[in-house]
């Protein structure tokens, strides 16, 4: 493996103009929970009295979490408030056959506001060092809630990281033009000199370059390919990629 003080890095030789922000969606892109959800909804699940096996919970969780974002009458537009009501009907349809659902959703929605939870991808503090040594602001951009802020705080990779701009306190999720329309406000840059990094090509990749930004979409469950990118150090060197400087 080559020694982080031989990084070599591709950045730009003459970009029109420069990034000055590279903003990071969350779940998908820079952090996942661990254990997976499906294992922390069986566990809570079995000891409030459901029968449903994980499988079937991973499977119920993916329909119900699908639909319910289909069926929003809301569109976009979102708050504290909403954002918990959403994750209340996802546990109670999910855990249909649990006798007490208020508290089974309480136990998991504070769950996933611990850093406990999550863990961050191996590839995102690299990648953070050497946007740093560019001179290139990060930001978190993310479909989430004021749990989002504990969380971050409590990972010591992230926790640094100088602007988060989360739906829930902005108004509206992604790929609403207004949320990148207050990620431009929060960084005080044109959209042209931010770019999207996230796992959601509808919300992160297409909502980005509606709004003008750049945007590069993260799958990490393949290798890269030409519309895409599996590590967020390729990510890095999609958006910076025509001279070699070393990271010294």
């Amino acid at each position: 493996m080559t020694s982080p003080s031989h990084t070599i890095l591709q950045v730009p030789a003459s970009a029109q103009p420069p990034l000055r922000w590279v903003a990071l969606d969350a779940v998908g892109t820079v952090i996942y929970p661990d254990p997976p959800v499906r294992q922390v909804y069986f566990q809570s699940a079995k000891r409030h009295g459901s029968q449903f096996t994980e499988a079937e919970i991973e499977q119920r969780f993916r329909t119900t979490y699908v639909r319910l974002e289909e069926e929003s009458t809301n569109g976009y537009q979102t708050s504290e408030n909403l954002e918990e009501e959403r994750w209340r009907a996802v546990v109670r349809e999910v855990l249909s056959d649990v006798p007490d659902p208020a508290t089974c959703f309480r136990e998991l929605f504070d769950w996933f506001a611990s850093p406990n939870a999550w863990r961050v991808y191996a590839d995102v503090a690299p990648a953070l060092a050497l946007l740093a040594q560019l001179g290139v602001s990060t930001a978190v951009a993310s479909n989430f809630d004021r749990r989002l802020h504990p969380v971050l705080n409590g990972l010591p990779e992230l926790a640094s990281i100088p602007l988060r701009v989360v739906s829930s306190e902005v108004g509206y999720r992604k790929p609403a033009s207004e949320f990148f329309a207050a990620l431009q406000s929060q960084t005080n840059s044109p959209a042209d000199q931010i770019a999207m990094v996230g796992d959601s090509h509808a919300n992160d990749v297409e909502g980005a370059l509606r709004a003008g930004l750049r945007a590069v979409w993260i799958d990490r469950r393949r290798p890269a390919g030409e519309g895409h990118v599996q590590t967020l150090a390729e990510a890095v060197d999609r958006l910076f990629g025509s001279r070699r400087i070393p990271i010294e």
